[in-house]
């Protein structure tokens, strides 16, 4: 790093050279999923097309020539005459249509914010085209073929008239608009490889949510399979096949100008509602689920009966929305147009206007639904509150519940906590093993929503042990305080954070503290899994350094495929306290690290805890295969 600042230290970098040098914020990491989000992006520009009513073909091809990759579809294409634009000094220059769209950043027709779309920012398309050593479009307008032509993010041909694109395996086109692109894998880590079940899973999912829409995906080998669906409520049903589920009742179907909800209750442990806007998924969820959470949890008051205690007026009820979504099953699909999200692969929905729009659709469409369905709706109240009470159970015990409160207090002195107001959602507690790693953690975490909670020796197996020795544990009542588990109220059992993330050292000790710190968490509070919000940190167990970069592996093997040599230097990594603090930060980024999600196996995967831990050694000899 250089010791002065000055005019030599300013850069920049014209046209798409920006999104090359820094890809992460627009197609996330740099393997298999951001060589994925190249392909997805001009196929969700033809799902924009089918949204708008101009499109009813989206067909994705891998090229049998290695590293090509085709999106066609058969709307009404770019358009390709001249327009007058304005730059960022106010200089207005003609340029074609064609060029600003599939070239410039920040360019594109959704800034209006007047149609439903996927694309928001102007980005998409133009992230393949900065990440591709070839890229290439074409498109039918005004009664002839237009083509465009770039290399290494530059343009190579302006905008000329042309044949039909030639198609692999005899396919053709005789409108819309087709993209072929070839990634640059040098901007990959190495040994990244397109994942080809990615496109088949896009093409079901996408199938779902567009009504009318049919998708086509081809392999290199020539093979097409063709998606063309009833909609969201066939997405359902093949849900329940698939988890061998059992429905409580009828499911419930409901769908308007703005949402599309299609969700069974059923006997599957934890939630599995996935959230999509403009049929785009949001592995986070986001503000339609929210709304549906509280609707469901609204309209279903009447059938609950308020807690012992409650004053009158107050509103203190058996359980809490959170608690509903146990067992939940299904979608939900918000459209909206110019949406907001959290970043640029759209992983939440965080738009403000989501939620005052879809919470009284809902909450008064569940209404109705359990007016013709109250036995149904007395099962679900029953379980959401036979969850609750579970939950809660371990506050009975008033000698715990006074050793929590009174470790709580001390507790500054340990807990590295969150710096602001971040919502709890959003906040995350890593609990490390030792000061060392617990050090380390310290220092690389964004403390405007990151706590650090570092424990000392292995955690006590709670499914083993006694119940006076758990409530003198200094470490179980440590943990549920650094939790700040709520000890009454309506929210009993609650905690401060919405991510809880186990962070051992990656070796066998390592394991075995985090297997008995989930055990702890499942025993006190079980519901954190079905509401997902425990993870595991994917630790590596060997660190190599080349070319200036620092790569991480489970395996030997995995280091030499993504440095694509033998000749490496590589480190074993017995603990995260001997991971320097630039390094730690991949562990605790949320755009770079890999984390598991905890969720029950099965059906009775909560009982799974309680035979693994528990005193009976034969159960455990069985779940590990031992005779």
């Amino acid at each position: 790093m250089s010791k002065t600042y000055s005019e030599k230290n300013i850069e920049r970098y014209a046209g798409l050279t920006g999104i090359r040098k820094k890809p992460t914020p627009y197609i996330g990491p740099t393997d298999s999923d951001g060589l994925w989000t190249c392909w997805r992006e001009p196929a969700d520009n033809t799902v924009d097309q089918a949204l708008a009513g101009r499109n009813k073909l989206v067909h994705l091809i891998a090229d049998k020539e290695p590293n090509v990759y085709w999106v066609i579809d058969a709307g009404e294409g770019i358009p390709v005459g001249q327009k007058e634009f304005e730059d960022e000094r106010g200089r207005k220059e003609k340029l074609s249509t064609f060029y600003v769209v599939t070239g410039l950043t920040h360019a594109g027709a959704n800034f209006k914010g007047d149609t439903i779309s996927r694309g928001t920012h102007g980005i998409g398309i133009k992230a393949t085209n900065a990440m591709s050593k070839r890229f290439t479009v074409w498109t039918f307008r005004e009664g002839q073929w237009w083509c465009i032509e770039y290399r290494d993010a530059k343009l190579h041909k302006e905008p000329y008239k042309s044949k039909a694109p030639k198609l692999p395996f005899g396919f053709k086109a005789k409108k819309g608009t087709v993209v072929r692109f070839e990634p640059d894998l040098s901007l990959f880590q190495k040994g990244t490889a397109m994942r080809a079940v990615y496109a088949r899973e896009w093409a079901e999912l996408t199938s779902y949510l567009v009504k009318g829409l049919e998708v086509r995906v081809t392999t290199p080998s020539g093979k097409t399979k063709t998606f063309k669906t009833k909609g969201p409520s066939e997405y359902l049903e093949k849900k329940v096949e698939e988890l061998k589920a059992t429905v409580t009742g009828k499911p419930f179907y409901f769908s308007s100008r703005e949402v599309d909800i299609a969700i069974a209750f059923t006997d599957v442990e934890g939630e599995n509602v996935n959230a999509y806007t403009n049929g785009l998924f949001n592995k986070e969820g986001g503000e339609h689920i929210r709304a549906m959470t509280n609707a469901l949890f609204k309209s279903l008051q009447p059938f609950m009966k308020k807690a012992k205690g409650s004053k009158k007026g107050q509103e203190s009820w058996p359980f809490t929305p959170t608690d509903l979504k146990d067992g939940l099953l299904g979608l939900v699909n918000y459209k909206i147009a110019a949406p907001k999200f959290n970043n640029q692969p759209k992983d939440k929905l965080v738009d403000e206007r989501v939620y005052d729009v879809a919470y009284p659709q809902l909450e008064k469409a569940f209404s109705d639904f359990w007016k013709s369905h109250k036995g149904m709706a007395k099962d679900v109240v029953a379980r959401a509150t036979e969850l609750r009470n579970k939950t809660a159970d371990f506050l009975k015990d008033k000698k715990l519940v006074k050793n929590v409160k009174a470790a709580s207090k001390g507790l500054a002195a340990k807990l590295a906590g969150i710096v602001g107001n971040a919502p709890v959602e959003k906040r995350e507690l890593f609990l490390v093993e030792g000061d060392s790693a617990g050090g380390g953690a310290k220092r690389a975490r964004n403390k405007s929503f990151q706590a650090v909670y570092p424990l000392r020796g292995k955690p006590l197996n709670v499914m083993d042990a006694a119940k006076d020795k758990v409530n003198s544990n200094k470490e179980i009542i440590g943990l549920l305080a650094a939790l700040g588990v709520q000890m009454d109220g309506k929210n009993a059992g609650t905690i401060r954070y919405g991510k809880v993330i186990c962070m051992a050292d990656p070796d066998v000790d390592g394991s075995h503290i985090n297997t008995l710190l989930l055990g702890a968490l499942h025993k006190y509070t079980p519901h954190l899994f079905k509401q997902g919000c425990v993870y595991v940190v994917k630790a590596p167990l060997f660190k190599a350094k080349h070319k200036g970069e620092t790569y991480f592996g489970m395996t030997k093997e995995g280091i030499y495929k993504q440095t694509g040599t033998k000749n490496v230097d590589i480190t074993y990594i017995k603990g995260w306290g001997e991971v320097n603090e630039s390094d730690l930060k991949v562990a605790l980024s949320p755009e770079k690290r890999k984390l598991y999600r905890v969720v029950p196996a099965d059906k009775g995967g909560t009982r799974n805890f309680e035979l693994l831990l528990g005193k009976k050694p034969e159960f455990r000899k069985k779940m590990m295969g031992i005779r």
